[in-house]
């Protein structure tokens, strides 16, 4: 067995519901004004996260819960594979020593 350690990447953070919104929305707000720089774009976009009626916020509330859900159990996922090569590379580290 190997002795490299390698706990492989991170899992990407979760997003809030603001942030998928402006991911949804930016590429309208590019159609529409197309030779704005994202420093303009910016409190169009939060304008228009705030506008929006309850059950449009709602949906991407429910999207950002999902995306908080997968976070958390790619998190776990990772911590328990780091902790089962840690025991395989002390369980190695071990049978070398008796050796």
């Amino acid at each position: 067995m190997s002795t490299e350690f390698n706990d492989g990447e991170k899992p990407l953070r979760n997003m809030s519901a603001y942030f998928i919104f402006s991911a949804e929305e930016r590429p309208k707000l590019r159609l529409e004004f197309p030779n704005m720089s994202f420093r303009e774009y910016a409190p169009r976009l939060s304008a228009r996260f705030k506008a929006l009626p309850p059950t449009e916020r709602e949906k991407y509330n429910k999207k950002a819960l999902l995306d908080k859900e997968r976070f958390v159990r790619e998190t776990l996922e990772r911590k328990n594979e780091i902790e089962r090569r840690i025991l395989l590379l002390a369980e190695d580290t071990a049978q070398i020593n008796h050796s």
